[in-house]
C-alpha cells in the first residue's frame, strides 16, 4: 500500500475546520450588541469602538430606533444576555439583516445615529426639568 501525503491530510483537516466555523456562524445577520457602543464600559467590557464615537447608557430600544434611522433591516431578540456581563448588564441585542458592511463600519454607522438619539433624549429631560422649575415659581 502506498504513504497518505500529509499535504492531503492537511487540507482535509483546513477544508473541515472551515465547514464546521460556517455552520456556526449565525446565518441571520450581524449581531450588535448595546455594550459595544456605551461609551461608560471600557474595552474589556465589550465596548467596540472609540469612546468618543460611542454614547452612554445605551439600550436595545435606542439601537432598534438608531437601525430604522439608518434604514436598515433588523429584528430585536430581547431575551438574551450579553456574555461578559450576564450578571448584571441589560438583555437584548439587534441582528441586522442584509448588509454589504462589515461590522466595524456598521457599529460606526449605528453608534452616529445612536448618539443623536441621546443627544435628543437628553435635551428633552433638560426641557422638562426647565419647565418643571417655571411651574413652582
Amino acid at each position: 500500500m502506498g504513504k497518505i501525503k500529509r499535504t492531503h491530510l492537511l487540507r482535509i483537516d483546513i477544508s473541515s475546520i472551515r465547514w464546521m466555523i460556517s455552520k456556526m456562524r449565525k446565518k441571520d445577520g450581524i449581531v450588535i450588541w448595546p455594550a459595544y457602543i456605551d461609551s461608560t464600559l471600557s474595552r474589556s467590557e465589550g465596548r467596540r469602538i472609540p469612546k468618543n464615537l460611542a454614547a452612554p447608557t445605551v439600550t436595545v430600544s435606542i439601537l432598534a430606533k438608531a437601525a430604522e434611522a439608518s434604514a436598515m433591516e433588523y429584528k430585536i431578540e430581547q431575551s438574551k444576555l450579553y456574555p461578559r456581563t450576564w450578571i448584571s448588564g441589560n438583555s437584548g441585542y439587534i441582528v441586522v439583516k442584509g448588509t454589504s458592511h462589515p461590522k466595524k463600519r456598521l457599529l460606526l454607522m449605528l453608534a452616529k445615529s445612536v448618539r443623536k438619539i441621546v443627544a435628543q433624549r437628553e435635551s428633552a429631560t433638560k426641557e422638562s426639568k426647565k419647565k418643571s422649575k417655571k411651574r413652582r415659581k
